[in-house]
């Protein structure tokens, strides 16, 4: 049941495994690094991310409902032990994530809202990763008006971008407006890593 007003939409699996192996592989950005997964939804990140060798994961929605399917993916994996369902709004975390847990690096990898629905929504998910990571992974539409607005943005907060990697990704028919089963969508990965 995702919610319009949220931007809900799920990645499809192949997605999110290219997604997590250029984090995880590419970049070498998982293994053994706390991951926080902000509007997690069901985890398909997060869950991909375990199986890179991922520390910790820290999944993080504010839709419950999403959680729960969440909690039962990761019981029927064996997984829930290594991963940790945070029931929040992304504004409202607790302020010990800003500093890094024993040493260990954090990274972030999110689908945020797009800010159709809600402007400047991915904003508030933007803000909220460059407060808690070390490196930041975060999916938009792949436009130049994106990446220039991105590129300029974070950097105004000292980040970079570092590396973008371009994916269709397919949007299968959610909700009652879509005219299409399914929809492939371009879409930019963008790793973002703070300035020296």
């Amino acid at each position: 049941n995702p919610k319009l007003s949220l931007e809900q939409y799920c990645i499809d699996a192949t997605s999110a495994v290219d997604i997590v192996f250029y984090a995880g592989i590419e970049h070498n950005d998982i293994k053994n690094k706390i991951i926080l997964d902000l509007g997690s939804g069901t985890g398909r990140l997060s869950i991909a991310a375990l199986f890179l060798q991922a520390l910790l994961v820290f999944s993080v929605d504010i839709d419950l409902l999403a959680l729960t399917i969440l909690k039962r993916n990761c019981e029927e994996l064996n997984l829930f032990h290594l991963i940790h369902p945070i029931n929040a709004d992304i504004n409202n975390l607790p302020l010990f994530w800003r500093k890094r847990k024993n040493g260990f690096k954090i990274t972030t990898i999110m689908n945020p809202p797009f800010g159709v629905q809600k402007r400047k929504a991915d904003r508030l998910f933007l803000d909220t990763a460059l407060n808690y990571s070390d490196i930041i992974y975060s999916i938009h539409l792949s436009n130049k008006k994106t990446r220039d607005f991105l590129g300029s943005y974070i950097e105004k907060k000292n980040w970079v971008v570092d590396d973008i990697f371009s994916i269709n990704i397919i949007l299968e028919k959610t909700f009652q407006f879509h005219t299409k089963k399914r929809k492939n969508i371009l879409v930019d990965l963008y790793r973002l890593k703070k300035q020296k």
